[in-house]
């Protein structure tokens, strides 16, 4: 009896690692195959010199122009068909050429002069292609109207203007005569009790010119 059972197990024995020794090289096959199966071979290549980019920029930037104080400078006391040049100078420090530009003029205190799109403030804007003179705000070279005469309630929102194009280049620079003017109106104090009027009426303007980049391109090189 114990010879049989110490038989027995032996070969239960001899059967586990036969088992063991084809599931190793199982296992070992298995791997030979998911080695062959990803191996391969590569190749690559790259500039050996960076590709540089960078993006433009658009800047705009306005300063008064000959002896006008520009926008900055208070207009005082008008009284119909008064009307007060200003001069300004506009200048494109992009790297970017502009598409257009646009002017609009917002007030802070909104009275009947920005308002009203009859008897209220009326502009018209002019450029001329060298800088205006200082004194008289004559131009000795090309004057166009840029903006026709029309009330600064159109200029709520912004308005195009039709700048002449090398104002619009890069490092453009554009000389512009606005006048600001108040047009016929009508009204009557009495004993002393302003109108509600034009009369003892004030604003506060922002004007802000705008310039859009110019179309986007595509370019082969």
């Amino acid at each position: 009896m114990k010879l049989g059972y110490l038989s027995t197990l032996k070969s239960v024995g001899t059967f586990s690692t036969k088992i063991a020794i084809v599931a190793a090289a199982s296992i070992g096959g298995a791997s030979l195959v998911s080695s062959s199966v990803f191996a391969a071979l590569t190749a690559s290549a790259t500039n050996t010199t960076a590709t540089a980019v960078s993006s433009g920029y658009m800047s705009l930037t306005q300063t008064p122009g000959g002896a006008s104080g520009g926008f900055s400078t208070a207009i005082t006391a008008m009284a119909p068909l008064d009307s007060v040049v200003r001069l300004v100078t506009l200048t494109n420090s992009s790297t970017l050429n502009a598409a257009s530009m646009t002017v609009a003029v917002s007030d802070a205190t909104p009275t009947v002069l920005t308002t009203n799109g009859t008897t209220g403030l009326q502009t018209t804007i002019q450029q001329c292609t060298v800088a205006y003179t200082a004194v008289t705000y004559a131009c000795s070279g090309t004057e166009t109207t840029v903006r026709a005469a029309s009330s600064l309630l159109s200029l709520a929102t912004p308005q195009a203007m039709t700048l002449i194009p090398a104002s619009l280049l890069a490092g453009g620079v554009t000389y512009l005569k606005i006048t600001i003017s108040l047009p016929d109106s009508t009204d009557n104090t009495l004993n002393g009790v302003i109108p509600a009027g034009i009369q003892n009426k004030s604003a506060a303007l922002t004007w802000t010119i705008a310039a859009t980049q110019r179309t986007a391109t595509t370019t082969n090189s």
